[in-house]
C-alpha cells in the first residue's frame, strides 16, 4: 500500500549480501523498499519485515528485461515510484583467464554490465514519473574497487565493474537534465556471501594482492559507509581509506603504481610457486 509522506526505495540483489544490509537501513530510515532478487526473496522478506511492515520482494532476473518491466510496474503499483533505485545485483567468478570459460567470461558481462543497463533502462519511465512528482530521483550503481584497478584472477569481473563504472558516468552526464542523479559505488571485497563462494576457486595470489586494497571489510562497516555515500553530492563513492589512496595513486601516478604492484605480485607469484 502507498504511503505518499514516505519515500520509496528499490534495491535489486536485495535478498543477500550489501543489498540487504542497504534494505535494513532504508527501513530503519522509514523508506518503503521494494527488492529484487533471482532467488532468496521469500527468507529476506520474512526477515525484513521484522524490521517494517513497508517492504515487498519480487524475483527477477537482471538479464531479461521485458520481465523487469513488468514487475518494475507492479513495484510502482504498490509502493509509487522510486525516490532512489540501488542496483546491487552482481555475481563474481575468481578465475584465472586461461582457466575461465566464454560462457563463465560472458555471464559476469551479462549479470554485472548488461544487467545494470537494463535494470536502468527499465527504471527510466518510473524515474522520470518521480521526476513529474516534484521528486530528485537518483540511481545508485555498486560496482567495485575492481572496477577502478585491474585485481589478478578476475578478468571477466574487472571488465564488467569497469564498463558499470563507464555507464554511470555517461547516466550521470545524459540524465542531469532530466532531474535524475547518479552514483557509483566501489568498495573493496566485502563479507559477503558472493565472497564466501568465490573463495572456493580464487587464486591464493589474488587473496594476497586483495590486502593491498585494505583486505575484507564486515558487511556492517562497509554498508554504513556505503549508505553515507549514497545520500552524499559525491558521483564516486570509493569505500575504505586505503583504497582511496591506492586508487589516487593509480591515477596520479600510473606507472609509479603499476611497477610497485607489479614487484608484489612477482613475490607472491614466487612464493606460492615454491
Amino acid at each position: 500500500m502507498k504511503n505518499n509522506s514516505s519515500k520509496t526505495a528499490w534495491v535489486t540483489g536485495g535478498s543477500s549480501g550489501i543489498g540487504l544490509e542497504l534494505t535494513k537501513r532504508l527501513l530503519k530510515d522509514k523508506y518503503q523498499v521494494c527488492i529484487f532478487a533471482h532467488a532468496g526473496i521469500e527468507q529476506a522478506v520474512t526477515e525484513l519485515q521484522k524490521l517494517s511492515p513497508a517492504v515487498c520482494g519480487f524475483e527477477l532476473d537482471v538479464q531479461n528485461e521485458s520481465t523487469m518491466e513488468a514487475k518494475f510496474a507492479e513495484a510502482a503499483a504498490t509502493f509509487g515510484a522510486p525516490d532512489l533505485l540501488i542496483n546491487s545485483a552482481g555475481i563474481s567468478i575468481a578465475k584465472n583467464f586461461d582457466e575461465m570459460s566464454s560462457q563463465e567470461f560472458e555471464r559476469q558481462i551479462n549479470i554485472n554490465l548488461v544487467g545494470s543497463r537494463n535494470v536502468a533502462h527499465a527504471a527510466l519511465p518510473h524515474l522520470q514519473q518521480a521526476v513529474q512528482q516534484g521528486k530528485r530521483p537518483k540511481i545508485v550503481f555498486i560496482a567495485s574497487a575492481a572496477g577502478l584497478v585491474g585485481c589478478y584472477g578476475y578478468t571477466g569481473y574487472c571488465a564488467s565493474k569497469f564498463g558499470v563504472i563507464g555507464l554511470a558516468e555517461v547516466l550521470r552526464m545524459e540524465l542531469r537534465s532530466k532531474k535524475i542523479d547518479v552514483a557509483v559505488v566501489c568498495p573493496p571485497e566485502v563479507d559477503t556471501p558472493l565472497v564466501t563462494e568465490e573463495r572456493k576457486t580464487g587464486s591464493p595470489v589474488t587473496a594476497a594482492l586483495k590486502q593491498l586494497g585494505g583486505g575484507t571489510m564486515p558487511v556492517d562497516k562497509a554498508c554504513k559507509e556505503i549508505y553515507e555515500g549514497i545520500f552524499s553530492n559525491d558521483f564516486m563513492v570509493i569505500i575504505g581509506a586505503q583504497l582511496r589512496i591506492l586508487t589516487k595513486l593509480s591515477r596520479v601516478l600510473p606507472d609509479l603504481y603499476r611497477s610497485q604492484i607489479d614487484k608484489k605480485l612477482d613475490k607472491i607469484i614466487q612464493k606460492f610457486s615454491l
